[in-house]
């Protein structure tokens, strides 16, 4: 709502306008930006929550369509190939609302299965497994993206594009998270090591990306608009967190390196 400035006018003096990120906005793009919103709503009070995933869904598709659009015209015209970290985190998004999906299907099929039909139980943790191996890959492009680009930026080049103190140039987190992603891309000590990340994601979230403890004018148009971009990385972190732990009650499904080990044994 805040950074369209056609919604922010609506609700002046309690919305910022000037915290705009592109020149052009685009309605369908706000307005399913306002829908997803809603329906995370939906999701969280538990009702409708089935269609409400799926229009989140479809809202996290639509910020992905941006994106990849804008990473492909940059890099036709000439300005290379950029791709930042909450650029990578909105695809990890992807996977959680899938497992989302995944939990609720499951766990109407459960109530509706009869005993004794074993093919349709077999097939029914074939598909579950195959939405787990999705929401684990897309989650793994941000541990696995953010780590090595992230950390090659803070270690080998001199200079920062950001200001001191800035949430991007803090190591751990993305020390942490890359050390654990690709056991969590094998699917190997699935349970300790979703944990782990989900531990490390909200333990960032509260470091580097409090935009309420930040400092500087708050009415300043570049400092209105670091605090949005701030807000972002943090409810995307605790976000893709809670896909995490979706994830722990579900257990890795069958493509799996635990799964595989569990076989031989």
């Amino acid at each position: 709502m805040q950074t369209s400035p056609q919604i922010a006018s609506l609700f002046y003096g309690y919305l910022g306008s000037d915290g705009v990120w592109q020149a052009q906005h685009v309605g369908w793009v706000d307005a399913s930006n306002l829908a997803g919103g809603a329906a995370a709503g939906c999701v969280l009070a538990g009702v409708g929550t089935l269609p409400a995933a799926g229009l989140m869904l479809f809202d996290i598709g639509v910020d992905a369509y941006v994106i990849v659009r804008r990473i492909f015209y940059q890099w036709v015209y000439g300005r290379g190939l950029y791709i930042n970290e909450l650029m990578a985190k909105k695809f990890s998004l992807l996977g959680c609302v899938g497992m989302l999906i995944t939990v609720t299907l499951q766990s109407r099929e459960r109530r509706k299965s009869t005993p004794g039909l074993l093919n349709q139980a077999e097939e029914r943790s074939a598909r579950v497994s195959l939405a787990l191996l999705f929401g684990r890959l897309m989650m793994s492009v941000l541990f696995l993206y953010v780590g090595l680009s992230e950390l090659h930026r803070l270690l080998f080049q001199p200079y920062t594009p950001y200001l001191p103190g800035d949430g991007h140039d803090v190591v751990w987190p993305k020390a942490v998270e890359l050390l654990l992603a690709v056991p969590f891309t094998l699917g190997f000590k699935m349970e300790a090591v979703t944990k782990l990340l989900a531990a490390s994601l909200v333990l960032e979230a509260f470091y580097a990306w409090s935009w309420w403890r930040m400092s500087g004018d708050p009415n300043a148009f570049s400092q209105h608009r670091r605090a949005i971009h701030y807000r972002e990385h943090f409810m995307t972190n605790v976000a893709t967190a809670g896909g995490l732990l979706l994830l722990v009650k579900l257990g890795g499904g069958r493509y799996t390196v635990d799964e595989l080990v569990k076989k031989k044994d």
